[in-house]
């Protein structure tokens, strides 16, 4: 088997919370540069990846336009990012899953290619993001053959994506302090 069809990315768009520091809003559909910031984040995507899954609970219908595959949480409630990640990674037809957070609007692809690059080098572990002390473990790539692992760990009651990783042995792409890519876009301000 050539290394190209050990490792096919599929992609994930975490758009599923419930946008409570936002009013309420639906993050994935805040404009960003004159459209939805999931449009933008799609296309970073794409130049990545071979299909492209949205993780929504909400304007399910809006979603598809962007996505070859919309994904909701299994259980009620807005279990959180963690129930996204495990929904994307039981649908994905790739080895590995990239995923992106609807609120990184300033996410470039050189990023992005940076992440999956370290993926490649590393394809039996997962790869998480930190800027200098603060994580961005929404800002990962797993393999797909976590999925048991990860499907026990829910089942025992996790939650965090940043235990679930560092419990991997997850791999970590260090990044400059106070990087404005990874500006989490949760207030109002933020998206002006």
């Amino acid at each position: 088997m050539s290394e190209s069809t050990k490792f096919q990315l599929s992609g994930l768009l975490l758009a599923g919370g419930q946008g409570s520091r936002l009013g309420g809003r639906d993050k994935g559909l805040m404009p960003w540069a004159g459209r939805p910031v999931a449009e933008h984040l799609v296309e970073l995507l794409r130049t990545q990846v071979g299909e492209v899954l949205i993780s929504c609970n909400r304007n399910q219908q809006r979603y598809q336009l962007w996505a070859d595959i919309v994904v909701g949480d299994a259980q009620p409630d807005y279990p959180g990012p963690l129930a996204g990640i495990l929904a994307g990674l039981k649908a994905c037809s790739g080895s590995h899953l990239l995923i992106v957070p609807c609120d990184l609007p300033r996410l470039e692809q050189a990023l992005l290619a940076q992440l999956c690059e370290l993926a490649r080098e590393q394809p039996e572990r997962p790869v998480l993001t930190r800027s200098a002390e603060a994580w961005q473990p929404l800002l990962a790539v797993i393999p797909k053959a976590c999925l048991p692992a990860l499907e026990q760990a829910w089942q025992a009651g996790q939650r965090s994506p940043l235990r679930w990783l560092l419990g991997e042995n997850a791999s970590v792409l260090e990044l400059p302090a106070a990087d404005p890519q990874l500006l989490n876009a949760n207030r109002l301000e933020d998206w002006q």
